[in-house]
C-alpha cells in the first residue's frame, strides 16, 4: 500500500490537466439576457467572444442591435463606428467572463449621429422641392 499510493499520485501528477473552458452563447439576439446560456467549449477553443452590431440615431432612431457570444479558438478584438452604424468585438479567458454585452463595445457619437440625421433631413427637403 504504502509504494502503491506514490505510484498514484505520481501517475496523477503526469496527466495533463483538461481544457475546460466554458462561456456564454447566443446567436442574433436583441438582448443580452437572451445570451445567458453557458456553453463548454471544444478543446481547440480558447476564447469566450462577443461581438455586437448597432446602426440608429442616439436615442431618437433605433435601427437595430444584434448580439452574438461564442467560443473560438482566436481572438479578434475590433471596434468599428460609422456615426450611425457600429461593431464591436470583444474577446476573454476565463469561465463565463463574456457574461456583458457592454465591455469594449463602441458607441456612435452624439454629434456625428446629428449630422447624418440632418443631412438626411435636407436631403429629403430638397426633393420635396416646391
Amino acid at each position: 500500500m504504502k509504494v502503491f499510493l506514490p505510484l498514484l499520485l505520481a501517475a496523477l501528477l503526469g496527466v495533463e490537466r483538461a481544457h475546460c473552458l466554458m462561456c456564454f452563447t447566443c446567436q442574433n439576439q436583441k438582448s443580452n439576457w437572451y445570451c445567458l446560456k453557458p456553453t463548454i467549449c471544444s478543446d481547440t477553443d480558447s476564447y469566450c467572444v462577443t461581438m455586437s452590431t448597432s446602426a440608429g440615431l442616439a436615442n431618437v432612431v433605433d435601427l437595430g442591435y444584434s448580439l452574438n457570444k461564442f467560443c473560438s479558438p482566436i481572438c479578434g478584438t475590433t471596434s468599428i463606428s460609422f456615426g450611425v452604424a457600429s461593431m464591436g468585438t470583444s474577446c476573454c479567458q476565463s469561465f463565463l467572463c463574456n457574461i456583458s454585452a457592454a465591455d469594449g463595445m463602441p458607441r456612435a457619437s452624439t454629434p456625428v449621429l446629428g449630422l447624418g440625421l440632418l443631412l438626411s433631413l435636407l436631403a429629403a427637403l430638397l426633393r420635396a422641392g416646391p
